[in-house]
């Protein structure tokens, strides 16, 4: 009977001992998920944050760059209206300046 209860009481004290080291794995282990999991929680909703203002960044990029382009098309219809009247000017010039470089060179030769 002594024996069997030093079996019991050494059999007790093992199983005991390994329940409270595996209470303590585990208690560690849930404090170990929560804190990462939190870490994530946070990383995600900055990240969430981060693409939001990229999204608003490439929105009025976009916006920007068809206005743009639209002003080119406007400004080179206008030009090709006033090319036709600047062309004029243009030629009216070169004829006059460029009668007075003839006329110069033939006078040094």
């Amino acid at each position: 009977s002594e024996v069997g209860r030093q079996v019991i009481a050494v059999w007790y004290t093992v199983i005991m001992g390994t329940l409270i080291h595996a209470d303590i794995f585990f208690f560690v282990t849930t404090i170990a998920v929560a804190v990462v999991a939190l870490a994530l929680t946070v990383l995600i909703v900055y990240l969430i944050k981060v693409f939001r203002n990229l999204r608003e960044i490439t929105d009025a990029v976009r916006e920007e760059t068809a206005l743009l382009r639209k002003d080119i098309a406007d400004l080179r219809t206008e030009v090709r209206a006033r090319g036709a009247r600047a062309k004029g000017a243009f030629d009216l010039m070169d004829r006059f300046f460029g009668t007075r470089k003839a006329s110069r060179s033939r006078k040094k030769k």
